[in-house]
């Protein structure tokens, strides 16, 4: 069994609340003494709020109330959430960072925890992971924000609370049937979606009712919303920047150094163009069933149910400087020892197929993600005891129908890729036109389906006995149970048609690209900076009927893979199962006493978890395929101290914290896994030995509430983690001699501390009286993090390299003005730079660049219970990129346009 200090954890508190104690007199006469200070009573002058106003004041008292740091997102109404997407949500809480798919929020970091570091919860029952290939991080995309009445996120953990979040804890809570006294409503909303990327517009709906029966006892809720989106996206790519040998007759790597510097150059590693094009189907439905015969009884069944079908049709051109001979006395070196200027001419004397060369490549199939659960739980209060018994079941279900349509034009003359433009993108030119079938000469189909599946059932039970008085205000004791199942199969079958050795199938691949090809349906960049006016504005589709008429593969067929020792195409080195059974016991006290005149309250405990880890799968021994399976056991102790003083009754509040908090390692990094990518010569496997991630953490802040809208508050935070995981990479050759680059998930021996600060303010300014000034209010925070102790380094440089994921400053401010009918939004989001990997591929480390995006609101009061709205995202169309530690280096630039969402919303 691990057993952390719990002293430091004692002695932080004991300073903590020496500190917290010692302030000015001044403080002390406004104090009362003995109870906790409540909410002060509406008086004649307290104006009732709705809209943007009544969505903060509800943030602002789930802050305050909170036994833990805690920030919060509150609804503005029945199914009108301020942003459309709950991570996109969610990226306004300070300290947290939004991680995009095809510009839709999907994931966040809190504090720099990568999203597989933090737990989310559905009305505290897991949300599970649909990610393909089997993770811990939650896909906001597929969750509505229609069924949102609040977002928490939680920084700080009590030992009531669900081990596994790292960065924090986010609290998605949706309506239930007494929120509102149990008033009998109807609410939906109807809208178009328009996306200038792709030009679609696309229809959004969504319903909601709640009523109560048997004179207020019963009280149902359901909702539902459809939503069909075509999401898409550009990219100019350049997957990795490498060294290249000048001279492979000689022992060891002999880099190019064509400016004469003493250092080697670094050369583009598969330019590409990419068109992302996703059609997505979403649909959802929530509901629950609440009995409440008596003010201390309720007992509910509730449930939420997602599902996602995306029609991928994304397109690639994509080539490669392997099978090309650098000319040197055309190719010119930029700064950064970084290639600006790249001419290559074939190298005939390798084989055809790794010769110089372009191909035009479809990703083509479907990919469904399903999520469920149910939940079912009372809450009873006999005299001084609260009892609360909950079980719950949830799955998520993932399935990659992914299917490849490739035409390549292998033994290509020559390549150009000239990165002297203001974005330092790859403008490739190439010999051949990209709109015809000019040069092709290989055709390849394949199928690769993946089935992702995740189980977690989980049953506890908490009591809580509230005292008559003294120095402990409660007592609560708990245990909770969960068994987790995660599994991951994986199938490949391939189709090539090779016309450079045999003219009959020459010929076949002619007939079958001129009859079925066709260009994009819409022209590469067009919104967002790629830096120059490109040549190829779109290039050959390898549509479905390229593939249909090539033939697609079953990957299920028996003996449809001879090669393979039982002719099967499953791919056993990825096909794999992980287990998880968590124990947990916890107890914690609730106390209040005064130092001074000034009354001090938190919650103190500790939380002990046993996990038991089975993880199956297969190894390949010389060519062997043999079934292994490893088993781990671990206990951990999880102490925890929340403490906050209130300074001036209601206005001003300190708190303190000392908590310690672990996440487990990703399904896939458990699982005894190994996968190689022939197109981009990586890889992946997987470590059994894997242990959790730990932390400790402390938090001190400051908490000002000016009034029931308006707030300053500044936090500072810091996070001591230990155990964490991180990505290595190491070679793999394989019987063929061609080396791949592994990425291997292994416990970095380092302790890394992040130190913060977090600061943010609500102000309304309604104080001020002054026309339309009156209506308006300004919402910002800003966070800055540093970290230590990581020993990543560069690894050409020796540099040292920041904690991956972690940016240095982070901000959001949003402005707002709102009336009887009228109220309008604007809220920009920036964060700086990132690392996203140590080691990338060329050995580089790879940052993702700061970006920012100003997204906007309107809404339109036309009548009572009736509005209409228009919102923006992206307004400023800015790009996204990524580098290879250098913007001379840029790895991605990504577009995805501006959306606009307009529609009429109702309440009956």
């Amino acid at each position: 069994m691990r057993f952390s200090n719990y002293r430091a954890l004692l002695s932080t508190s004991a300073v903590a609340a020496v500190l917290l104690g010692a302030m000015p007199a001044a403080a002390q006469d406004q104090q009362q003494s003995g109870q906790p200070q409540q909410a002060p009573e509406a008086s004649s002058e307290d104006i009732v709020v709705t809209g943007i106003r009544s969505s903060l004041q509800g943030a602002l008292n789930a802050k305050r109330n909170a036994a833990q740091v805690l920030d919060a997102i509150s609804a503005e109404d029945i199914g009108k959430f301020p942003d459309k997407n709950v991570g996109e949500a969610l990226q306004r809480v300070t300290g947290v960072q939004l991680t995009r798919s095809d510009g839709e929020g999907s994931g966040i970091t809190i504090r720099g925890a990568d999203p597989s570091l933090n737990r989310v919860e559905i009305n505290g029952v897991t949300a599970l992971s649909t990610t393909v290939g089997g993770g811990r991080d939650v896909d906001f995309r597929d969750l509505p924000s229609e069924f949102v009445n609040r977002l928490e996120v939680v920084k700080s953990a009590t030992a009531d609370m669900t081990e596994g979040g790292v960065g924090g804890t986010v609290r998605v809570i949706t309506r239930r049937p007494f929120d509102n006294g149990g008033k009998p409503y109807l609410a939906g909303s109807a809208q178009a979606i328009y996306a200038d990327i792709g030009d679609h517009m696309d229809p959004r709906l969504a319903l909601i009712g709640s009523d109560t029966f048997a004179n207020g006892t019963i009280g149902v809720l359901v909702s539902g919303t459809f939503e069909n989106r075509n999401v898409e996206s550009h990219q100019a790519r350049t997957t990795g920047w490498v060294q290249l040998d000048s001279d492979s007759n000689t022992a060891g790597m002999q880099a190019y150094d064509l400016n004469n510097d003493g250092v080697g150059d670094f050369f583009p590693d598969i330019p590409r163009y990419v068109i992302n094009r996703l059609e997505t189907r979403r649909y959802a439905l929530n509901g629950i069933l609440e009995w409440r015969p008596s003010d201390d009884f309720k007992a509910y069944v509730e449930s939420n149910w997602t599902k996602s079908i995306q029609s991928v049709t994304s397109q690639y051109l994509q080539t490669g400087t392997s099978g090309g001979i650098v000319d040197t006395e055309n190719t010119i070196i930029g700064p950064d020892n970084t290639v600006e200027y790249l001419v290559m001419t074939n190298n005939t004397s390798k084989a055809q197929t790794s010769q110089l060369g372009v191909s035009y490549r479809n990703i083509l199939g479907d990919i469904k993600r399903t999520t469920y659960n149910v939940a079912l739980g009372a809450d009873w209060t006999t005299g001084n005891l609260t009892l609360t018994p909950k079980i719950s079941l949830s799955k998520a279900k993932a399935y990659n129908n992914e299917i490849n349509a490739t035409a390549a034009v292998t033994g290509m003359s020559s390549l150009i890729v000239d990165y002297s433009n203001g974005q330092n993108a790859p403008n490739i030119i190439l010999p051949n036109d990209p709109t015809t079938t000019a040069g092709i000469n290989q055709l390849t189909v394949l199928r690769r389906p993946r089935y992702d599946d995740q189980t977690e059932k989980m049953a506890k039970l908490d009591a809580e006995y509230k005292t008559d008085g003294g120095l402990f205000t409660s007592f609560k004791i708990g245990g909770q149970y969960r068994d987790l199942t995660v599994k991951s199969r994986f199938y490949t079958r391939t189709t090539t048609l090779n016309g450079f050795s045999d003219p009959a199938v020459q010929s076949q691949i002619d007939s079958i690209v001129s009859g079925n090809a066709a260009l994009g349906t819409s022209p590469f960049f067009h919104t967002g900076n790629l830096g120059f006016t490109g040549d190829y504005s779109g290039w050959l589709n390898m549509t479905q009927g390229v593939a249909d008429a090539v033939g697609i593969p079953d990957p299920f067929a028996e003996g449809g893979c001879p090669a393979n020792a039982d002719g099967t195409c499953q791919v056993y080195t990825d096909t794999w199962k992980v287990g998880e059974r968590n124990l947990a016991g916890y107890g914690q006290a609730s106390f209040a006493f005064d130092v001074g005149a000034v009354p001090v309250s938190g919650v103190i405990g500790a939380r002990v978890v046993n996990t038991k880890v089975n993880t199956s799968g297969y190894l390949s021994t010389g060519g062997v395929i043999s079934p292994v399976s490893y088993d781990s056991n671990s206990t951990e102790f999880l102490p925890s101290i929340n403490m906050k003083a209130e300074l001036i009754p209601n206005k001003l509040m300190a708190r303190a914290t000392a908590t310690e908090v672990m996440a487990r390692p990703l399904p896939q990094q458990l699982a005894p896994r190994f996968t190689i990518d022939v197109v981009g010569l990586s890889g992946s496997r997987g470590n059994p030995d894997l242990q959790p991630f730990r932390a400790r953490q402390y938090d001190a802040g400051l908490e000002y509430y000016i009034n029931r809208t308006s707030f300053a508050s500044v936090t500072y935070f810091r996070k001591e983690i230990s155990s964490f995981i991180q990505n290595t990479t190491e070679p793999y050759t394989d019987a063929s001699g061609v080396t791949y680059t592994i990425t291997v998930p292994t416990n970095g021996t380092q302790k890394v501390t992040i130190n913060g600060v977090e600061a943010g303010a609500q102000i309304a300014f309604d104080f001020i009286d002054v026309p339309v000034l009156k209506q308006m209010g300004v919402v910002a925070n800003y966070t800055y993090s540093k970290d230590s102790g990581y020993e990543g380094k560069d690894y050409f440089t020796g540099d040292s390299l920041p904690f991956q994921g972690l940016s240095r400053h982070a901000y959001n401010i949003s402005a707002y003005y709102e009336d009887d009918v009228v109220s309008l939004r604007g809220a920009y989001n920036w964060r700086s730079k990132y690392l996203i990997t140590a080691q990338g591929r060329g050995n580089n480390p790879e940052f993702g660049e700061a970006y920012g995006q100003l997204d906007a609101s309107l809404n339109v009061t036309l009548m009572p219970g009736i509005s209409m709205f228009l919102e923006g995202v992206n307004l400023l169309d800015a790009t996204r990129k990524e580098n290879a530690n250098s913007v001379e280096r840029r790895t991605i630039i990504e577009t995805v346009g501006r959306r606009v969402y307009g529609g009429i919303r109702f309440k009956l």
